[in-house]
């Protein structure tokens, strides 16, 4: 079986940046970088590898095409490209990865399970990957691929991956507005957000550990409406945190008090 040895990545935002850091740190050879603005990438990068924004300029010669695309511009992209015979794989949580089957029948999914920012450093032995492919020896080729990477990664298919990412949109996305709304709340009002440390440590280790809702505290799981209408008026200046405060209450007590 031939191991994937050479690349060429699709894309130049943050996850693109990222698996090119990774893949050239372990010896990858990257034949080609695609995307519309080469000063995305890091000048370390493109002085050793061809960047070009024409994607007729592809060479066919790949071992691996990786797609690390917006999801709006997979399908814009797909169309521009001729069907061959190519191991050609996406990052998206959300995309089903048989719709890269309009472009070769060697399709499959490499989505790292993280917020990744271009300028941020990432840990990638930490990072849950999810693989799927097509056929089996292509998932073998990938599992050898993330082996090489010191990758922990996991086989799923496009169902139970786009199920995983909603999750993680709710999670993480929802979670960090809320916190951010909390923090300028705390700045504002001149107490510190970082006290707020080991109680959110707390919860996270609950939940992670422990079945839903059974850990549940605060006003509105006692029910403690006159602190809850008192908090609410408090955050009259605060009018998004407010609104979630009121719905987040309805939900627990619903929830709590058998009303649901």
């Amino acid at each position: 079986m031939k191991e994937i040895k050479n690349i060429t990545i699709l894309g130049t935002g943050n996850i693109a940046n990222g698996f090119l850091n990774l893949f050239l740190k372990n010896q990858f050879k990257i034949d080609c970088i695609f995307g519309k603005f080469s000063k995305n990438i890091e000048k370390s990068v493109l002085k050793n590898t061809f960047f070009t924004d024409n994607i007729s300029k592809i060479p066919s010669t790949s071992d691996l095409y990786i797609f690390a695309l917006s999801d709006d511009a997979y399908q814009e992209v797909f169309k521009k490209i001729s069907k061959n015979n190519n191991l050609t794989i996406h990052t998206s949580g959300s995309l089903d990865s048989k719709s890269l089957n309009i472009i070769s029948n060697r399709w499959g999914c490499l989505y790292p399970l993280q917020s990744i920012k271009k300028d941020t450093k990432v840990s990638w032995e930490k990072v849950p990957f999810f693989i799927e492919a097509a056929n089996e020896k292509d998932e073998k080729l990938l599992s050898i691929f993330c082996a090489s990477n010191n990758m922990n990664f996991s086989i799923l298919n496009s169902s139970k991956r786009k199920k995983l990412h909603l999750a993680a949109v709710a999670s993480n996305n929802f979670t960090y507005h809320l916190l951010s709304m909390v923090k300028e709340y705390c700045i504002k009002n001149e107490v510190n957000f970082k006290d707020l440390r080991t109680l959110l440590e707390k919860t996270i280790e609950t939940v992670l550990n422990k079945e839903p809702y059974m850990d549940q505290t605060g006003p509105a799981n006692r029910k403690d409406n006159t602190l809850i209408e008192k908090q609410i008026k408090e955050l009259k200046e605060f009018k998004n945190l407010q609104e979630i405060y009121n719905i987040f209450s309805k939900q627990i007590i619903k929830k709590h008090h058998h009303e649901l």
